[in-house]
């Protein structure tokens, strides 16, 4: 494994990058004696699929249970009982999961540019300001009160209220936007099923300047995932580069180069120990794959060209190999084993495959399941 080298204004090697990244996020190195201590560091963990989004955080944080490599899933779901962190859209107008304490700063720093975002649809779809302004209060009427309302409750409720046609796509829409404009955000479970709570009762309150809060939210950022560029923040934010940049003077990161790119940290490169190839399995809207738009390329593993790598890959769920993805995963729990089925963009060593079979049994843990089933494929 490549140890990180480099200083302000020197070139740094590709792949030191991703272990100095595997570090910032903790997926490497000293691990956080809780899941809510993952989620404060982070931030924001992207959440499409609310299951598997679970791994995120239980990776980075202590084990708790005999057997365990890492957190487990009750612990996590334990954070998500308690109401200290809540699912809701926001950032990049996707599912995240957020501390409650951050929520506020998160929509004041970037709820206006996914807002504007989302006209093409609103236009689409009929929607007009004042119709969306409405439902938006309806769903903060009916949620207060500590009433938590499923999908389809949140449906009826509108319908009621007379909102045309709160279905499918066009209730999504009004969902979001009413999440975007802080009047709800995710409640208790309910029979399986997300909730929406009524915002001001489940989140701290206290105004946030947007200046102020797009500085917190690059100091995280840069904090919890360096070395990123620039445009890897804005992305990630749905920021303007100006407001990002100015967001940037004076909380003395540290610059590095790398293939011409300016790269920000806040902290020293990780000391590695020489050791032999790292697999991890890693759910597919991981933070070390959906930070870093902007550098990719990084993200890819060094070993195989770029056009090799599929667009729809066959499994979601992500295999990294020295922190740079190799290939994917699928998990099948059974009765008393977990199926994991794998698929790589090239054959791996012997060592390599050591270390896949090392990474999937700590997921084979994680499931609490006793055996495990592993289907090794790659591209010939």
């Amino acid at each position: 494994m490549a140890t990180p080298t480099g200083r302000t204004g020197t070139d740094l090697e590709p792949g030191a990058v991703a272990a100095w990244r595997a570090h910032s996020q903790r997926l490497w190195g000293e691990r956080f004696a809780t899941p809510m201590e993952a989620f404060k560091h982070l931030g924001a963990v992207q959440s499409q699929e609310y299951q598997p989004s679970k791994l995120t955080p239980a990776m980075r944080t202590e084990p708790d249970g005999e057997g365990l490599a890492f957190g487990s899933v009750e612990a996590v779901d334990a954070v998500i009982d308690q109401g200290a962190v809540v699912r809701t859209h926001v950032l990049r107008g996707t599912w995240h999961t957020v501390p409650v304490e951050d929520l506020r700063m998160m929509l004041a720093a970037s709820s206006d540019r996914v807002l504007q975002s989302m006209n093409p649809n609103n236009r689409n779809w009929g929607l007009s300001a004042a119709e969306l302004g409405r439902a938006t209060e309806v769903l903060a009427a009916v949620t207060a009160g500590g009433r938590h309302l499923t999908r389809d409750e949140a449906s009826e409720a509108l319908a009621t209220a007379g909102i045309a046609d709160p279905r499918g796509s066009r209730l999504m829409h009004l969902l979001m936007h009413a999440e975007l404009r802080s009047a709800i955000c995710s409640g208790n479970p309910k029979g399986g099923k997300q909730t929406y709570a009524n915002f001001d009762e489940r989140v701290p309150a206290g105004p946030v300047a947007q200046d102020e809060a797009i500085r917190a939210l690059a100091l995280r950022f840069f904090t919890s995932r360096g070395p990123a560029t620039l445009k890897d923040f804005t992305r990630w934010a749905t920021l303007k580069v100006t407001d990002a940049k100015a967001a940037l003077d004076g909380l003395g990161l540290e610059e590095l180069q790398i293939d011409g790119r300016t790269l920000y940290c806040s902290a020293e490169p990780p000391e590695i120990e020489e050791r032999g190839p790292v697999v991890d399995f890693v759910q597919g809207f991981d933070e070390m794959l959906c930070s870093y738009t902007d550098s990719k390329d990084l993200v890819l593993h060094h070993s195989v060209p770029r056009t090799r790598f599929p667009n729809r890959p066959k499994f979601n769920s992500a295999i990294l190999l020295d922190g740079r993805l190799i290939g994917n995963w699928k998990a099948t729990p059974k009765r008393e084993s977990l199926l994991i089925e794998t698929w790589r963009v090239r054959g791996f060593t012997a060592a390599e495959i050591a270390a896949l079979r090392r990474g999937a049994d700590r997921l084979r843990a994680w499931f609490g399941k006793p055996e495990m089933e592993l289907v090794l494929d790659h591209e010939h």
